[in-house]
């Protein structure tokens, strides 16, 4: 399933400061922005043939040396994902998306010694999956 591809490249069309990648923050990159799928993602209901409607745990998360661009990004994300006209289109036919919905909005999770923050924006979105025929 290509999800998490596409809520990527739907973050990017955004023309942030800062690119969005997918995986964990490296330390490589500084201000560093990421998409990651987080545990607990969930089947809502399945029916007899196979399909399901889905439930995946995700979270942007940025690190960087500048809160005010930290909070203006997140805060450009958060308004963007939760827009009621916010859609993703799989490129492969694996999803069909269906809805987004907040778990928490951008908040600071961590400041070290470097003067870097990090802070993240948590939500769950909602896809219908179906079983390959043949």
């Amino acid at each position: 399933m290509d999800l998490k591809e596409r809520m990527k490249d739907a973050i990017n069309t955004l023309k942030l400061p800062v690119t969005c990648r997918l995986g964990y923050l490296d330390g490589k990159h500084s201000p560093d922005l990421r998409l990651q799928v987080l545990p607990g993602s969930t089947v809502i209901d399945r029916d007899y043939a196979g399909n399901k409607t889905e439930q995946y745990a995700m979270e942007i998360i940025m690190r960087g040396d500048e809160e005010l661009v930290i909070n203006q990004v997140l805060a450009t994300i958060a308004d963007y994902l939760c827009d009621n006209d916010f859609r993703v289109v799989s490129h492969d036919g694996s999803f069909v998306y269906s809805e987004l919905g907040v778990a928490s909005f951008p908040h600071p999770v961590m400041a070290d010694t470097t003067g870097e923050v990090t802070y993240v924006f948590d939500f769950k979105v909602t896809v219908d999956t179906f079983t390959k025929e043949g």
